[in-house]
């Protein structure tokens, strides 16, 4: 799998959800979309290079399109429309090289239907999750063990057919220790082997994540908004 090949990926996963046109992600220009689609107040903007993706619901459109249309991008991303903003990385092939597990955990990797041995646990809500009945999203986990306790889990959830989101948690009083970088990295080797196209989404508020990212050989694509005022 190439650069090239896992750009393509991407491009056309941003463009499904901002209802726009993969040509759209490369205008360099601010695009403003009007999603048909959509039944309530919504907007959303994306920015990717230098293009910004404004998606608006019908009900919005005119108002919002005609407040932001040629405001530059932090403008954009303060307006009184949206709130909150995520940073999505996607790795580093040149990067993808597993790191050596810090000393004194124990690590296992678990794939698909693997995953049900770890039924019941808590506190791991960013890389692991299960509902009531027992089902889980999460397709990946890759977890440090301090004896019996279970200290730090990355996660890899079904996006797409193609496309793994990549998420890590790490007890408070283990963090510092290196795990949460080294279970991203080795995780996201892990999803490529297996011919799977991971990712990793950060708030721009949480400096930690975005430092485990780096740290794990991820480089920034895209961001968005992820919630829309008055809804």
């Amino acid at each position: 799998m190439t650069k090239e090949d896992m750009r393509a990926v991407y491009d056309r996963y941003i463009a499904k959800q901002m209802a726009c046109t993969v040509r759209d992600l490369y205008s360099e220009e601010t695009v403003f979309i009007r999603d048909e689609a959509r039944t309530e107040r919504y907007m959303k903007i994306l920015s990717i290079g230098d293009t910004n993706i404004v998606t608006i619901s019908p009900d919005l459109y005119q108002e919002a399109s005609t407040a932001l249309r040629g405001k530059i991008r932090d403008i954009l991303y303060e307006s009184e429309y949206i709130f909150g903003q995520t940073i999505h990385y996607v790795p580093d092939l040149k990067q993808m090289q597993p790191l050596p597990y810090p000393e004194g955990f124990t690590y296992e990797l678990l794939v698909d239907d693997e995953i049900q041995k770890l039924v019941g646990i808590e506190g791991f809500d960013n890389s692991l999750a299960f509902d009531e009945n027992g089902c889980t999203p999460t397709c990946f986990v890759l977890y440090a063990r301090d004896q019996e306790k279970i200290v730090a889990v990355a996660g890899a959830s079904y996006e797409t057919e193609e496309l793994r989101e990549v998420g890590v948690d790490v007890k408070k009083e283990y963090r510092g220790r290196k795990l949460a970088a080294v279970l991203v990295r080795n995780l996201t080797v892990e999803i490529l082997k297996r011919g799977k196209i991971p990712f990793y989404s950060a708030s721009v508020t949480n400096l930690a994540s975005q430092a485990v990212a780096v740290r794990a050989g991820y480089m920034p694509l895209w961001t968005d908004t992820f919630g829309t005022r008055g809804t």
